[in-house]
């Protein structure tokens, strides 16, 4: 009788486990990012800060870099011991100017930009450190920025 040679159980081995990751990288990289879009990550960056020559009118943009929609409600800016708070909407009425909004409020969804102009109580100098906060349903975000 002849008897017939097969492949070593090592070689076997080796083969199983190449053609396991090779099926296993294909998977990740065909789910990866269906994954990662359903997960809810909200975020916002300010994208551009303007402070006028008189220290006080500030005009800011804000960007939705998230993946769910956000509402602004207000801002907020500290210089020192000195803080002003802007709303969006309050009971004696909106003390930001909404500039520019792809949906004409404060809602934005991911990618939108946001541009509002507050006015401080007081004046911040040329170069000088201060914080911006927005705050919003789904987060809240301090940026620290230099005029």
């Amino acid at each position: 009788m002849k008897t017939r040679k097969g492949i070593s159980p090592f070689l076997a081995t080796i083969i199983l486990v190449v053609i396991t990751l090779s099926i296993g990288g294909l998977l990740y990289t065909q789910f990866d990012q269906l994954i990662v879009s359903q997960v809810r990550n909200p975020s916002m960056d300010l994208t551009d800060i303007n402070v006028a020559p008189n220290g006080q009118s500030i005009i800011l943009s804000i960007k939705n870099d998230g993946n769910v929609p956000i509402t602004l409600s207000e801002f907020t800016v500290s210089y020192n011991a000195s803080v002003d708070t802007f709303k969006f909407v309050s009971t004696s009425g909106s003390n930001v100017t909404l500039l520019s909004s792809p949906s004409g409020g404060t809602t934005l969804q991911p990618g939108d930009i946001l541009t509002a102009q507050v006015t401080t109580n007081f004046s911040i100098p040329s170069f000088a450190p201060f914080t911006v906060t927005a705050v919003g349903n789904q987060l809240s975000r301090a940026f620290n920025v230099q005029a």
